[in-house]
C-alpha cells in the first residue's frame, strides 16, 4: 500500500548530522525533472524500469538497484515500463556530504547495484513506522536511521553490476520470493536447496556469501516484518496467534526473535502504536 511521511521538521532537528524530510513506499513514480537539484535522495525500485538522467549521462534503474541523488544537483528521472514502483527516502543534515564524499568517496550522483535491497528497504520501512508511532525525540530515531543507510551503503552497493555479491544475489531470487510467498510454512534446508538446484551445504555458503547473514536469520527477519504488519493490522490478535501466522511454532522463541531484532516485545511494539 502507498503511503507517504512527511515529518514536521523542528529547528532542533536540523542541527542534527542528519535528518529526515520525507519517505515513501510502494510509489508509483512519476516523470521527474529537476532543473536545481534538490536535497539528498535515495530511491529505491522495487518494481518496473526507470531511467535516471544527470551529470551528461544516463542509468538505467530496475529491481535491485538504487539511485542515490546529491544535493543541489540537476536530475531528471522517468519511467521506462508501465509502472515503476519505488520506494524512497530524502535527508540532509551537516555531515551527509562529509560522510558521501570523505567516508563512502561517492562525490557524483547514479545508479548502485545492492547485494541487500532487502537492508535500505527495511531501513525506509522503519521511518514509516516510526512517524506513525507515539515515540518521543523522532527526530533523533530518523538520524540513526539515516545514518545506518550511510553505512550500508558503503558495504552493500556498489556501482560496478560485475560484484560478486550482486550477481549471487540475483541467482537466489527465486528463492527470496519462495520465501516472501511462504514464510508462514515450515521451511527446511532441504527443500530450499531443492527450489535452488544445489546442495544444502552449498547453500548456506552462496547465500551467505550473496547476503551476509544465514538463511535461517533471514527467513526470520521476513517473518518478523510481517508479524509487525499483523500486530498493527490485529490490535486483539494474540501474541501466540501472530506467531504461528507467521511461521513460528513456539510463541515464545517468536517473542525472543522478534525482542532481538526490532529491541522490543511484540506487545511493547503494538503499544507504541496503541
Amino acid at each position: 500500500m502507498t503511503k507517504r511521511l512527511l515529518p514536521i521538521i523542528t529547528e532542533a532537528d536540523r542541527e542534527l548530522p542528519y535528518y529526515l524530510l520525507d519517505t515513501g513506499l510502494d510509489w508509483n513514480q512519476e516523470h521527474v525533472i529537476s532543473q536545481n537539484g534538490y536535497y539528498y535522495q535515495w530511491i529505491q525500485c522495487l518494481k518496473g524500469e526507470g531511467k535516471l538522467v544527470t551529470g551528461g549521462k544516463t542509468f538505467r534503474v530496475s529491481e535491485g538497484t538504487a539511485m542515490l541523488l546529491m544535493k543541489g544537483v540537476p536530475h531528471e528521472y522517468y519511467a521506462v515500463s508501465s509502472s515503476w514502483i519505488v520506494d524512497w527516502i530524502v535527508f540532509d543534515g551537516h555531515q551527509v556530504e562529509h560522510f558521501l564524499k570523505k567516508i563512502a568517496g561517492i562525490k557524483t550522483s547514479g545508479v548502485f547495484y545492492l547485494s541487500r535491497p532487502d537492508i535500505f528497504l527495511s531501513h525506509i520501512q522503519s521511518t514509516a513506522d516510526i512517524g506513525q508511532s507515539e515515540y518521543s525525540l523522532k527526530g533523533l530515531k530518523y538520524s540513526a536511521i539515516i545514518y545506518s543507510l550511510l553505512t550500508d551503503i558503503v558495504q552493500y552497493a556498489s556501482t560496478n553490476s560485475s560484484t560478486i555479491a550482486y550477481n549471487q544475489y540475483f541467482k537466489l531470487k527465486p528463492l527470496f520470493r519462495y520465501i516472501e510467498n511462504n514464510f508462514d510454512k515450515q521451511l527446511t534446508l532441504e527443500h530450499l536447496a531443492n527450489i535452488t538446484g544445489v546442495t544444502a551445504p552449498h547453500l548456506c555458503t552462496i547465500f551467505k556469501k550473496a547476503t551476509n547473514i544465514r538463511i535461517f536469520q533471514y527467513i526470520n527477519s521476513v517473518r518478523i516484518k510481517k508479524s509487525k504488519e499483523l500486530l498493527l493490522q490485529n490490535p486483539q490478535m494474540q501474541i501466540k496467534e501472530i506467531a504461528f501466522l507467521c511461521g513460528f511454532e513456539d510463541a515464545t522463541y517468536f517473542s525472543s526473535v522478534f525482542k532481538k531484532q526490532e529491541k522490543v516485545s511484540p506487545n511493547q511494539f503494538r503499544n507504541m502504536y496503541y
